[in-house]
């Protein structure tokens, strides 16, 4: 058998302060994740347009959008979403873009 201790004991009392700053952190997080979603948006979007270009300028439009990609994936960890199977589906990812996810390589 097992006794739970009375809920005066709890330590349910949070500081006001620490949740209004905590309040303010989620919202910088939801925030930083919309722009970089759009940024993605954006991305797509050139890269689907870029099928007329020179495949030099694609290979550039196709490391932005996995670079944003990156990005977005990086953010969605931070606000504790670990699972991205339904938004890549969601957000037409090509598999090619999920295959250069990451920093874009630059020139030397």
């Amino acid at each position: 058998m097992s006794v739970r201790p009375p809920r005066t004991f709890e330590k349910n009392t949070q500081d006001p302060l620490n949740a209004v700053l905590e309040h303010d952190i989620l919202a910088e997080k939801i925030g930083t994740l919309t722009r970089l979603n759009k940024k993605l948006e954006l991305a797509l979007k050139k890269l689907a347009v870029s099928e007329h270009e020179t495949a030099e300028l694609q290979q550039v439009r196709l490391a932005e959008a996995g670079e944003a990609l990156w990005h977005v994936l990086i953010q969605r960890e931070m606000c504790g979403l670990m699972k991205h199977n339904t938004f890549l589906i969601q957000m037409n990812v090509p598999s090619i873009v999920r295959l250069n996810a990451g920093p874009m390589r630059t020139k030397r």
